[in-house]
């Protein structure tokens, strides 16, 4: 089977991204995996720290290492870390690539604690992947500033300094999906930013649920790699089981859950699907 690596340097050369996929409960896993085994098309699937805390990726490594033997191209990733012994951890069992977030540090400390971090592990592990951050992606219905956005230079001197692999970028996503105003991101500014950061260095975009189908294939044809995907797979699920369990339901769980894994594989395929259309037409 490909590595990561292999499988991003394939997408950016034929306009695709991947999408990655937050495990907020092994059902959600179960879907992604039917969805992948259905298209054989790759994915990530990823955990925040409350989402570790609640599954342990442990559990996870298992569960997606049986499927990668089984011939399915999925790959782990441990989002938003930052405690760096758990990521060291993750790393050394076998995740393929590991995100440390140091956006709540101020600029020059980030760097060097994402410099120190990621060549000392490197050395080690030159398979893995790493992914950072330096502008904080803020939440939903925040106060959307430009000066949080990523300044271009500012992403070329730290993915240089770093060695990092990916840059999650700051252009107006959003972590979540607002109910009152859809998420609009610079898409000039992504193409500055790409323009200016190495050609070995791969562009992530956050907070992809609450971004619309055109903007993501744009942003997709200007660089973008990796897209996360979470919130729109909890409220998806969230609903289902909310109107499963509001009419007749089963005394037996997995006939309740069986239709609400059903609706998010429709969600997960079309992401799959969209995401690796080629946009270099």
């Amino acid at each position: 089977m490909k590595t990561l690596h292999q499988i991003l340097i394939e997408y950016r050369a034929t306009g695709k991204a991947i999408p990655a996929f937050n495990i907020d409960s092994f059902e959600i896993y179960q879907a992604i995996e039917d969805s992948v085994k259905e298209t054989g098309l790759p994915c990530i699937v990823q955990l925040s720290a409350g989402e570790d805390k609640f599954i342990h990726a442990e559990r996870l490594f298992i569960l997606v290492k049986k499927a990668q033997f089984d011939g399915l191209p999925i790959y782990l990733n441990m989002d938003h870390g930052q405690d760096q012994l758990r990521l060291e951890k993750l790393i050394s069992l076998g995740f393929d690539m590991v995100h440390f977030d140091g956006s709540k540090m101020d600029y020059s400390t980030n760097l060097e604690i994402s410099q120190k971090f990621i060549s000392n592990l490197k050395i080690h592990y030159p398979e893995t992947l790493f992914e950072v951050e330096f502008d904080k992606i803020n939440l939903v219905d925040s106060v959307v500033s430009k000066s949080s956005f990523t300044d271009p230079n500012k992403a070329y001197d730290f993915m240089t300094q770093t060695n990092a692999d990916l840059l999650a970028v700051s252009i107006g996503n959003l972590h979540g999906v607002s109910l009152k105003l859809p998420e609009v991101i610079d898409l000039d500014l992504l193409s500055k930013i790409k323009n200016k950061i190495p050609e070995d260095k791969f562009i992530t975009l956050h907070g992809g649920s609450g971004i619309n189908s055109d903007q993501l294939s744009q942003a997709i044809k200007l660089g973008v790699i990796k897209i996360n995907i979470n919130t729109e797979l909890r409220n998806n699920f969230n609903h289902s089981l909310f109107q499963i369990y509001s009419k007749d339901f089963s005394q037996k769980i997995y006939e309740n859950f069986s239709p609400a894994i059903d609706d998010l594989k429709n969600i997960i395929k079309s992401k799959l699907l969209l995401f690796s259309t080629s946009n270099y037409a």
